[in-house]
């Protein structure tokens, strides 16, 4: 007797449903995209203990009518696709047959709709993937779709999931995402009973803010490019507004929410050294391409597809990107150049005051009143010329410490790794030329800067010298209502830090007190900034002052292309000196190299 045999077709649904239901939030989205594509202006949805006590989706489309409900549970059974050209042709977003059929296999379903011209609606019940009760019901226009009691055939299904929590938030993310990708539907979303999302129809912006919070709206720069019928618009973020995650990038091809994996990587590319390393740009970005060029038929979740030339998207999307970052650099993210051109007095160790400024930009930035010691700097700015042509060599020997290094201890001397003599101005409008006892250093202005700053919060925040400072008017945090409740968690922790948060209504949180060290106007950014670096991973105590040192340290120090003069240059060379690790910065990546006399007579054939 042979040992090949046919599957049972219980068996056989069940199997798919493990292809095409990754978890409860991969029901959601097979569920909102039928309701998407039966026409619906609006979608309700609820769940109940992460989905596996129930879901519920609710539309307002046009329905199933009564002979087809028996048919939409079964398997192969789809009214999208005729022949195999509808197939390359397709215009909605369900079209496998597959997800109802293997939903029903796995769980108890009731589902229930109404089509126009009838007077009454009608139910079918469904248990173990078989209609078992069909019956009228009074009428409503549209579908609702209730699973119960998910995975309860197959409980080893349900072991290999996550916790509830996180069930939760993945398909909070999951509706979320959804929502942006069709402004023009209103969601509604009850977890556990619960409101956590209320959107009505609304404009492609607003719906990015009505889903991820007001805080983006002066952060957001808008794409439009076309080329070859195709077109790429959205939005992506300044380079001063980072995360420290992917978790803001969001791709959409045809308003399908996808994994697009070279996206991230061009994102990366085009914006360069404008962000910082470890430094995740915002996206929103929409494809609209002709249905013959793309394949979404390439996975049983459809998170990926395929194009008919993957060059001319990754060509449109590096085009779109660096024509807004082209525009908009030079005025808009170069804010030290503003800010250093902007001279406020300072006084002297002899109490004299000048108006050369009282180092970048004010408090927080690492050079303090009184940071050039004795040196007469005569009414000129902070900003000053960066070439290196025809220059004889600026002396650092009448700079003096900086009365901000006190910090470091009583007895101060200067790291035997760096001590500077002279430099040379600025290279490529960031690397320092700089001439020291044992040879040339080449120093990269940004990550010096890092390494200066995040020693001195760190230091500030062990010794706790800072002062937190009451806002006269609190900085008000838009957030959804579950973000602003996670972060209200956080509580004890930001106020360690010198942060005081307060709750005001929905998903609003004001900023009442922020400590001395934050710069002013990047409050906003660096809560956020640090806050998604809590939920990335739970630091213990000992950890959470370096996550906050790097985040600052990352927000405040100088860029690449941020013009500073002499006096400010020589004076980060002199701090860099006094600091502990002055080669490299907090995330690892090297400050200075050093080239000997010996390496140069060597390379010149002297030796």
């Amino acid at each position: 007797m042979g040992i090949i045999h046919s599957l049972s077709a219980d068996l056989i649904n069940q199997i798919a449903a493990g292809e095409v239901i990754e978890s409860t939030h991969s029901i959601l989205k097979e569920l909102i995209e039928n309701s998407i594509d039966a026409g619906a202006t609006k979608i309700e949805i609820a769940t109940d203990s992460a989905g596996f006590g129930r879901i519920l989706v609710s539309d307002n489309g046009h329905g199933i009518q009564k002979e087809d409900l028996p048919l939409a549970i079964k398997r192969y059974a789809t009214s999208k696709i005729q022949n195999f050209h509808d197939l390359e042709h397709l215009f909605t977003f369900g079209f496998r047959g597959e997800a109802l059929a293997s939903i029903a296999s796995v769980s108890r379903m009731v589902l229930e709709s109404g089509t126009e011209g009838n007077r009454t609606a009608y139910r079918v019940t469904v248990e173990e993937g078989k209609v078992v009760k069909e019956e009228e019901i009074p009428f409503f226009l549209g579908t609702k779709i209730e699973i119960k009691d998910l995975f309860y055939n197959t409980p080893v299904r349900r072991k290999f999931l996550k916790t509830e929590t996180g069930e939760e938030k993945k398909n909070r993310a999951r509706v979320q995402t959804m929502a942006v990708s069709e402004p023009k539907i209103g969601f509604r979303y009850l977890q556990n009973g619960k409101e956590v999302l209320n959107v009505v129809p609304e404009d492609g912006l607003e719906r990015v803010l009505s889903v991820y919070g007001e805080n983006l709206r002066d952060h957001l720069l808008p794409i439009q490019t076309s080329r070859n019928g195709m077109t790429l618009r959205g939005w992506i973020s300044h380079p001063d507004f980072y995360k420290s995650s992917r978790a803001g990038q969001f791709f959409f091809v045809n308003n399908r929410s996808v994994e697009l994996k070279f996206s991230a990587q061009i994102l990366k590319r085009c914006y360069g050294e404008l962000l910082p390393s470890g430094a995740f740009p915002y996206a929103y970005l929409f494809f609209d391409l002709p249905r013959e060029f793309v394949d979404v038929n390439v996975h049983p979740q459809k998170k990926e597809v395929r194009f008919l030339s993957e060059e001319t998207i990754t060509g449109i999307l590096f085009q779109g990107i660096t024509e807004v970052l082209r525009t908009s650099t030079p005025v808009e993210f170069l804010e030290m150049r503003r800010r250093l051109s902007m001279p406020i007095p300072y006084e002297n160790r002899g109490g004299e005051s000048y108006a050369g400024g009282s180092g970048f930009g004010g408090p927080g930035f690492g050079f303090g009143q009184g940071m050039f010691g004795n040196l007469q700097t005569d009414g000129d700015t902070l900003i000053g010329p960066s070439s290196i042509e025809g220059r004889q060599g600026f002396s650092l020997e009448g700079i003096g410490a900086g009365t901000n290094l006190h910090l470091l201890g009583e007895n101060l001397t200067k790291h035997n790794l760096f001590v500077p003599k002279k430099h040379y101005g600025v290279l490529f409008e960031t690397f320092i030329l700089a001439e020291a006892e044992d040879g040339l250093y080449i120093i990269d202005q940004h990550t010096a800067h890092e390494r200066i700053r995040y020693e001195e919060v760190l230091r500030d925040l062990k010794s706790k010298a800072y002062k937190s400072q009451s806002l006269l008017t609190p900085i008000r945090l838009e957030l959804t209502k579950e973000e602003a409740e996670e972060m209200l968690e956080e509580r004890t922790r930001f106020l360690e830090l010198g942060i005081t948060l307060e709750p005001f209504s929905g998903g609003t949180i004001l900023i009442r007190e922020v400590p001395s060290y934050i710069d002013p106007g990047k409050e906003t950014e660096t809560i956020l900034d640090l806050w998604e670096r809590f939920k990335q991973k739970d630091p213990e105590d000992k950890e959470l002052y370096d996550e906050m040192a790097k985040c600052v340290a990352c927000r405040s120090a100088i860029k690449k292309g941020d013009q500073v003069s002499d006096p400010i240059i020589g004076e980060l060379l002199q701090r860099l000196s006094y600091c502990e690790n002055p080669s490299l910065c907090p995330h690892g990546r090297p400050t200075l190299i050093k080239l000997t006399r010996k390496d140069l007579e060597t390379m010149f054939h002297r030796i």
